[in-house]
């Protein structure tokens, strides 16, 4: 029975997620959640220059510029109703998040980006 329980102590415990991984989720997780609060408005001045506004920050200002980018390029590319750049915008959110995930991990490994 002791030979039991210390073979029981022995024994390796199960593999828990690293504690960077599950910040990682929760960064993207919350992420996900002030981009899908955001409306982004893309209008160009009278020099023909596009400007970006957005409803309110995500907190990120690396964030925030890359969401003015994704969106100015829906609207370069031809997408004038808000459904047509709706549509563009979510489908390049995997990749927007990617690199602000990327972003993420390098602020936390101290080599910024």
């Amino acid at each position: 029975m002791l030979l039991a329980a210390m073979l029981l102590l022995q024994a390796p415990a199960e593999a828990e997620p690293p504690d960077s991984d599950f910040d990682e989720v929760q960064d993207i997780t919350v992420i996900a959640s002030k981009l899908r609060q955001i409306s982004v408005a893309v209008t160009r001045n009278a020099q023909g220059k596009y400007q970006c506004d957005l409803s309110a920050s995500t907190g990120l200002t690396k964030l925030d510029g890359e969401l003015c980018k994704a969106t100015t390029r829906c609207v370069r590319k031809g997408k004038d109703s808000e459904k047509d750049v709706k549509a563009c915008v979510e489908k390049a959110k995997p990749t927007l998040i990617a690199r602000i995930r990327d972003y993420l991990v390098a602020q936390r490994a101290g080599t910024g980006v």
